[in-house]
């Protein structure tokens, strides 16, 4: 991958670069440590990171992460060297409308949240291990964006 791309860390590379257990642990932690060392410029959705603190204290296998040292593995990824982006309130009823147009539902809606926040960004690379998921949500010209790592 070329040097300095802005990449969007979906909340499942996030989850997988915390985990050493992770079965794409190798992966999502590469494309992290990019981020980390200068090397691209990483960004996050303020939801994303709700849905990872959810996410990682709910873990099964006895791999659940405690609420208190949970609230500090985010802070040592996107937000430390990368840029940490929320859709403003002004935005949310178009986004709203364009996702009732094709009749986006449920918890999806968040998945469509986070790229209408990348695409308004202009982030480069779009990085989760739900490519097809995203990709059935994006408008063509994005589509490329969107890879696993």
């Amino acid at each position: 991958m070329e040097a300095n791309v802005e990449v969007f860390l979906d909340t499942n590379v996030l989850m997988a670069a915390s985990v050493r257990q992770h079965p794409h642990f190798s992966r999502a932690d590469a494309v992290l440590r990019r981020c980390l060392e200068g090397e691209d410029k990483g960004w996050g959705h303020t939801h994303s990171l709700l849905e990872f603190l959810s996410a990682m204290t709910q873990r099964p296998k006895g791999l659940a992460v405690p609420p208190a040292l949970v609230s500090s593995l985010p802070e040592q990824g996107i937000p430390a060297q990368g840029r940490l982006v929320a859709l403003p309130g002004k935005e949310l009823p178009l986004v709203q409308k364009r996702a009732g147009e094709p009749g986006v539902i449920g918890g999806i809606i968040s998945d469509f949240f986070h790229l209408s926040v990348v695409r308004r960004e202009g982030v480069t690379r779009f990085f989760t291990f739900h490519t097809t998921h995203f990709q059935s949500l994006s408008e063509p010209g994005f589509l490329a964006r969107i890879v696993a790592p």
